[in-house]
């Protein structure tokens, strides 16, 4: 009987090592929104972006030739690499910068809590993924839940904060396509590999604008806090992170992993109360608690189709 018990403990200290990296790695990403927003007091949104991931991108590099030796990848997977790291690096990141220099970090990180729905709705737009009937009602209550943020918002909205949510939502849309997309590579590349490939990509997309803004900026001018900012966003936030979640995914699974995802916005508007002191309107509370009920019942009721992959294990994030 010694050894099953054994068996036993090995299997639950692997569950809460995994725990542990999943909420570590849920935290990591939820404080990244509002360091991010601290670091644009002065750097330049684009030239921020831009040396995050160019920097990243050579680390990722560096990585994956140390890990597997090798960057192949094969040639009819080169357009599917193309748009990825131009949709889910590059647009992404434009869309993401620019909304938080309009508005809020809170309407962000809750705005950016509809990502699984924008996955999933792509998805079985593509015959990919079956969803339940019930997820339907799922994205209505996020509907609702995104009305009531962006009410709340409105009774002090200027045009650039009202422009600045329009803009966010382009950040979950672009990185839920991005996840459904790169989808049938995983099948041929570790998660590291892909991710590697698309930061080579997307970094140069990013410089085309962020590469001039960086050399029109005021170096002098940087604060300390702006240089902590952009460290944290490169090795707390794009490296540290994405390696707990690829550890916790191939320690626990992914859906476990994913289950802990919801406490993603919660964290999120809390560390934004804490560093920025940004308050929300009750409105606006009440349609994030709707936004991440909606949500998770939606994941509850998506089903794979091909059940060997799945696209939640990508875990570059913002």
């Amino acid at each position: 009987m010694a050894y099953p018990r054994g068996v036993e403990k090995t299997r639950s200290s692997k569950l809460d090592l995994a725990l542990l990296l999943t909420v570590s790695t849920v935290a990591l990403w939820a404080l990244n929104i509002p360091v991010v927003k601290i670091g644009l007091d002065g750097w330049s949104p684009m030239a921020f972006s831009f040396i995050r991931f160019a920097s990243g991108g050579l680390i990722y590099i560096a990585y994956v030739l140390w890990r597997e030796g090798t960057l192949r990848i094969k040639r009819k997977d080169i357009p599917m690499f193309l748009i990825g790291g131009a949709i889910g690096i590059a647009i992404n990141q434009y869309a993401f910068m620019y909304a938080l220099t309009m508005t809020s970090a809170s309407i962000v990180t809750l705005v950016f809590a509809t990502t699984p729905l924008w996955a999933a709705l792509l998805a079985r737009a593509l015959g990919w993924e079956f969803v339940k009937p019930l997820f339907w009602v799922a994205v209505v209550i996020s509907a609702v839940g995104v009305f009531l943020v962006i009410v709340g918002t409105g009774a002090s909205m200027s045009v650039d904060s009202a422009t600045g949510i329009l803009i966010a939502f382009g950040a979950p849309i672009t990185w839920g396509c991005y996840s459904v997309l790169v989808r049938p590579l995983l099948k041929d590349y570790s998660a590291m590999h892909v991710s590697a490939i698309m930061m080579m990509i997307g970094a140069p997309l990013i410089g085309l604008v962020g590469l001039p803004q960086a050399l029109q900026m005021d170096w002098s001018q940087l604060t300390p806090s702006s240089w902590v900012a952009i460290a944290y966003a490169l090795i707390g936030s794009l490296i540290m992170a994405n390696l707990f979640w690829f550890i916790a995914i191939h320690k626990a699974g992914s859906a476990r992993a994913v289950a802990f995802m919801p406490l993603q916005p919660f964290l999120g508007v809390l560390f934004s109360a804490l560093l920025l002191s940004e308050r929300l309107d009750w409105k606006e509370v009440v349609g994030g608690v709707i936004i991440i009920i909606g949500v998770t019942i939606a994941v509850r009721n998506v089903v794979p189709i091909d059940e060997d992959h799945d696209q939640r294990e990508i875990g570059i994030q913002e």
